[in-house]
This record gives structure tokens, C-alpha cells and sequence, in this order.
């Protein structure tokens, strides 16, 4: 159902009327009427009445609830808010690029700076901050110098259009839900040497069923000016169907690529209830389609279809990081049905993973959903990191601190 919002623990989010293609949370259930929702630009976060259980079968939800590997977790997490990163609470002016509301903040380090892509962006209604408001973007691109989480981040700058707004880096059709492109939204970015990679996918429509929607495709686009400015690949990365549609990609060394060698990708298909598999590439051939393999449970093949599930069922929005303290990979990723954001330990990045920590609870933090981190983000011992979470509540992002005990 949708929710009327007037005040968050943020500060107040006045909705004064619709947006002219209001949207139901992306993969959220909604009673808005079917004549209101013909061009619904699709958001991430999801009501926690009504939702997706009702419409699954009871025996598939317990199988996704119960099915979770055997490895234990070596620590245990909490988490805290530290500050908004984005809209009218954030340290950084929002109203010159025109960010009132925004999610995601999948991110990458390069020349000592930290890229950030956002996705579905909603401006400023002159001096009022409306959710869902006006001059929608698909996706957006910031960055920042300050590599200290502790006291939050202030962005320093966006890839801007000549009035001094944000634009998007990949053009999304904004065409009614399955009736052709509905958005591009980003899932992961990489830096490899001076160049950046941003993954994306073609979202075909996002279904009033909480974490259901379906892609086109995804593709990559890379940068060799840091960011600023934007070449797709040469070939769509995956089809309609991929299980690599939504990556989560790391460059870093550590166990399993020590020198570096490869670009590791935890991918899964669009939406929030299949498994994770992992792929990989050299790191000078992302690019190109075929020079990626996959882990297929006992090596590497050139056959995608041969993927293994390392992740059971459900997971969606992922980010992957190499923390040095502890010597291990971590993986995070939202569990839609149990409402909360994951994190997962692995001493290779294809794994095996351990169970799941809860690194943030719906309850804690209404609507709650990515978790994606950065190398500089993380202390020296490995046992507190930082992090970007989005809320659909106030529609915006917030940076995070993570706190890990050793059992």
C-alpha cells in the first residue's frame, strides 16, 4: 500500500501531490490506482504490509527462508547511522545538481577520489524537497575526495549538465512498465588501472509485486576521464534471462586474486528472490563478452548456463569487497522476505560463503535496502566499515558504520 509520508527521522519529506509518473517502491506492493500508474518510474524500497509473501507459495517461501549454507560466520555485525549522504539533509549542497531524492551509491576508487552512481534521481520543486518530485533521471554519477566515513562523506561534485544539474550517464527510454525500457539503473562499478566500468541494467518494468521486475538486458560502459564522461561496451552483457544481470564486482587483490589478475562479479538475475553465482575476467578483457568464465561449482568454464549457485535463494541488490584486516571477502545483499540487508564472509571470492549476518534490520530502518561498500572504507584491523544504504521512506541515502565481532 503506498504510505503518506509527512515527516522521517531525517527531517520532514512533504508530498504535496503526485508525481506526474508516480511510482510504487521499486518490487513494492501498491493500491494506487492502475489508471495513475501507467509510467511508474520504479524504486527499490518495498511496504512492509501486504508485500510478496501472500502471493508466493507457502512450501517455495520456507524453502528461501530455511535454505542458507553451512559455513559458519567467524563474527558477528551491528550496525549504526552515521549521516545522510544525499537530498536536504546531506553535508553537501544537494539543490544546485538538483538531488532532493535519490538511492543506491554503488561505488568505485580511482586517482584517490570515490565514484559514486546513483539510481532513479528526483529534483527540487523550487525550494520545497518533494518526494518523487520533478526532472527524473535514471541514473546519476557523483564524486568525492573524502575518504573518512567516520563523520559521513561530502560529495564534491557531479557529472553535470550545463545548468549545473546532475544528468544521467545512460539515457533511460522512461517508457510505460513493460511496454518497452522503463529505467537504467545501475549495479556495480569497477576500476581497473585508469579506466572505469559501470554496470547497468534495462529494466523492461517493475512489477506491483515486492522485488519482481524484469530486465532486457544489461550492458557495461566504461570511462577513461575518471568518470566524467561515458562509452557503452561493445555488446549487451546479459539477455532478458541473465543470472548476470545485477552484479556485484570487485578488482581488488586478496585470496584468489592475489596479483590482481581477474575482475571477480557475484551476479544475479533482475529481482530480489534468485540465488548469487560468480563470474570472472581478466582485467584487461572486461569488455569482452566471452573472455569471462564461471565458477561452476568445481572450476571454471566458459559456459554461463554452468554457473553454480553459491548463494541460495533470495538475493538481490549486491556490492563485494576484499577486507585485508580479516582476510576474508565480504558479500552483502538484501533478503527481501526476512526485510533485512546481509552480510556474508568467504576466504575466495567464489567461495564457500557462510551463513548470513544481519547487517541492518527493516525494523531498525523502515524500508531499508543496499549496502554497498569501498576498500577505503574499511578500518585497518578489519573490524569496522562504512557504507551506503538507501530508504525508501525519505527516497535517499545514508552513509553507514559497521562494527564486527570475532565469535
Amino acid at each position: 500500500m503506498r504510505m503518506a509520508w509527512s515527516e522521517t527521522t531525517d527531517g520532514p519529506v512533504r508530498e504535496e501531490y503526485p508525481h506526474p509518473c508516480p511510482l510504487p517502491a521499486r518490487g513494492r506492493e501498491t493500491k494506487t490506482p492502475a489508471s495513475v500508474l501507467a509510467s511508474p518510474p520504479p524504486l527499490r524500497g518495498r511496504d512492509r504490509v501486504g508485500g510478496v509473501l501472500p502471493a508466493l507459495n507457502f512450501a517455495a517461501v520456507l524453502v528461501l527462508l530455511l535454505a542458507t549454507p553451512a559455513l559458519a560466520t567467524d563474527y558477528s555485525v551491528t550496525s549504526e547511522k552515521v549521516k545522510a549522504l544525499t537530498g536536504p539533509n546531506a553535508p553537501a549542497p544537494m539543490k544546485g545538481p538538483d538531488i532532493c531524492g535519490t538511492d543506491l551509491g554503488t561505488m568505485a576508487e580511482i586517482d584517490g577520489k570515490i565514484v559514486l552512481a546513483f539510481g532513479d534521481t528526483f529534483g527540487w520543486n523550487e525550494n520545497a524537497c518533494i518526494r518523487f518530485g520533478p526532472n527524473w533521471r535514471s541514473n546519476v554519477v557523483a564524486f568525492t575526495s573524502d575518504l573518512d566515513a567516520s563523520d559521513g562523506i561530502v560529495i564534491d561534485d557531479w557529472v553535470k549538465g550545463e545548468d549545473g544539474k546532475a544528468v544521467e550517464i545512460a539515457r533511460g527510454a522512461h517508457q510505460d512498465a513493460f511496454k518497452g525500457e522503463q529505467t537504467k539503473i545501475p549495479t556495480a562499478m569497477v576500476a581497473v588501472g585508469d579506466t572505469l566500468y559501470l554496470h547497468y541494467m534495462s529494466v523492461n518494468g517493475f512489477s506491483s509485486m515486492g522485488g519482481v521486475w524484469l530486465c532486457n538486458w544489461s550492458r557495461f560502459i566504461s570511462s577513461t576521464d575518471g568518470g566524467k564522461t561515458w562509452s557503452p561496451g561493445p555488446d549487451e552483457f546479459g539477455s532478458f534471462k541473465s543470472s548476470f544481470n545485477m552484479l556485484a564486482l570487485s578488482a581488488q587483490p586478496g585470496v584468489g586474486n592475489e596479483d590482481g589478475k581477474y575482475v571477480y562479479a557475484v551476479g544475479t538475475p533482475c529481482g530480489r528472490f534468485a540465488g548469487a553465482r560468480v563470474g570472472r575476467v581478466a582485467a584487461d578483457q572486461v569488455l569482452d563478452t566471452k573472455a569471462w568464465e564461471y565458477f561452476d561449482g568445481g572450476g571454471w568454464v566458459s559456459d554461463r548456463a554452468q554457473a553454480a549457485e553459491v548463494i541460495k535463494p533470495g538475493a538481490g541488490e549486491g556490492s563485494l569487497v576484499w577486507n585485508p584486516g580479516i582476510k576474508r571477502w565480504m558479500y552483502t545483499t538484501l533478503n527481501e522476505l526476512s526485510e533485512t540487508i546481509e552480510l556474508r564472509f568467504a576466504e575466495r571470492p567464489e567461495g564457500p560463503w557462510s551463513a548470513p549476518e544481519v547487517l541492518a534490520r527493516g525494523s531498525d530502518y523502515a524500508q531499508a535496502y543496499g549496502a554497498y561498500m569501498t576498500p577505503s572504507w574499511i578500518s585497518e584491523d578489519g573490524l569496522s566499515f562504512w557504507f551506503v544504504m538507501s530508504q525508501f521512506g525519505p527516497y535517499n541515502t545514508y552513509v553507514m558504520k559497521a562494527t564486527l565481532t570475532p565469535r
